[in-house]
């Protein structure tokens, strides 16, 4: 190759050949994309059909069968007092596929908590529609029992429909590690 391009006429030939190349490139891409679109352009008009508005979910109040229910869950689940009246009210989203023979072992899928306030702590809603509900309860632990004396919790209560009855399917602690300051 080094011998083609020591004539000066083939380099000549060559810059041509190449200034070509480059232009029908250029002509190519204008033609293609600048002056036509390209082809995944969106449509103006997707369907002919009238857009479907999304109907938020109606709110329910919250009853006092709820309540009792996030009271015995935390008296009974969180405090480790009486596993076995737990598993009846946990929802399989929470305790998984566990028997009651190992939900009575104590190794369970439940932040433990000792509280001295489950049966006054104040039941803040988050949410509450037909099927599905969400709490904020704060706890006060026993002296010398935890790391925080004092922690919010979510709660979270489901059932299949409205005939059902509510199980606590979700427990989970309000809580964010503190940012540590930057020095200086």
């Amino acid at each position: 190759m080094s011998g083609y391009f020591a004539s000066a006429r083939n380099q000549r030939r060559f810059f041509w050949f190449s200034g070509s190349v480059l232009l029908v490139g250029i002509a190519a891409f204008v033609a293609l994309v600048v002056l036509r679109g390209t082809g995944n352009a969106f449509p103006d008009r997707f369907s002919n059909e009238p857009a479907t508005l999304n109907k938020p979910e109606k709110t329910v109040p919250v009853t006092k069968g709820q309540t009792d229910l996030a009271r015995r869950f935390i008296e009974t689940a969180v405090a480790r007092e009486d596993l076995d009246a737990a598993y009846d009210m946990v929802n399989t989203d929470l305790k998984g596929t566990m028997t009651r023979k190992q939900w009575a072992t104590g190794d369970i899928p439940v932040i433990t908590y000792h509280t001295t306030n489950a049966k006054t702590t104040a039941v803040m809603v988050k949410y509450s529609y037909p099927t599905s509900a969400l709490f904020e309860v704060d706890l006060v632990a026993k002296p010398n029992t935890e790391t925080r004396p004092h922690l919010l919790f979510y709660i979270g209560l489901k059932r299949e429909n409205t005939k059902s009855p509510w199980l606590v399917d979700y427990w989970q602690p309000h809580w964010r590690p503190p940012v540590p300051m930057a020095p200086g």
